[in-house]
Formats: C-alpha cells, sequence, structure tokens
C-alpha cells in the first residue's frame, strides 16, 4: 500500500472546490500575485497558463507512452506549480501524483494520466472564463 494520499484516489472524480469561490466565480491565488505584481503582469502570466495548458498535458502523455520519465517529471513539475500559482489545487495534485508514480516506477500511470488531464479540461474551461 502507498503512503501517498494521491494515489489511493487514481480514477475517483477531482474535488475542484478549491477553484470556485462562494459565489460561484473561479478564485485563485493570482489575487494575491495582483497585489504584488500588477494586473497586467497576472493577466499574462494567466494567459500563458492556459495556452500552454492542453500543449503540456499532451506532452506528458507521448513521454509516458515513450518512456520519457526524466524529462516527462521535469514537465510535470513545471506544471505542478505553475498550476498550484493558479490555484489549481486539484490539478497541482495530481501532477504530483502522477511525478511521483513515475519517479518511484508505479504501474498505475495510466490512471493518474487520465485524472490529470480530466483535472486539466476542467480547470482550463473554468479559468478561461
Amino acid at each position: 500500500m502507498s503512503c501517498l494520499p494521491a494515489w489511493e484516489d487514481a480514477g475517483k472524480q477531482p474535488d475542484y472546490t478549491s477553484l470556485v469561490s462562494g459565489d460561484g466565480r473561479p478564485m485563485s491565488r493570482l489575487d494575491g500575485l495582483r497585489d504584488d505584481l500588477g494586473d497586467a503582469a497576472v493577466e499574462r502570466f494567466l494567459a500563458n497558463y492556459l495556452a500552454l495548458l492542453e500543449r503540456r498535458i499532451a506532452e506528458i502523455g507521448r513521454l509516458i507512452n515513450e518512456g520519457g520519465y526524466d524529462e516527462c517529471i521535469t514537465l510535470l513539475l513545471t506544471l505542478e506549480t505553475s498550476s498550484h500559482m493558479v490555484g489549481a489545487d486539484e490539478l497541482s495534485l495530481r501532477a504530483a501524483a502522477l511525478r511521483l508514480a513515475l519517479g518511484h516506477h508505479q504501474s498505475d500511470t495510466g490512471v493518474l494520466y487520465a485524472d490529470l488531464a480530466r483535472a486539466g479540461v476542467f480547470t482550463r474551461d473554468l479559468l478561461a472564463h
């Protein structure tokens, strides 16, 4: 049995409540960044994050299929970090779970990748509005 809780819920419906405020609007750590960096910088960061999201997830899938685990782990770490910065905690957790599974040569990477892809679609749809 794994000691990593993120692996235990592989294949279950993700919890996206961290992306939505009480009034239903998208919520993220970007509000704090706006205070530090200004609106223009944060909007550029979010636009770049969303523009790269689908390609990053597709590239992760390709690398897993081709056995490019080291490069995949690096890409997962960047996705994990940038997702955390925009408040996409579920996607960040899914990226971390897959990264750790690859690093420990776990066999459930297909399920974890599917979870990551679903979380990516939801994150994109929510933050793009």
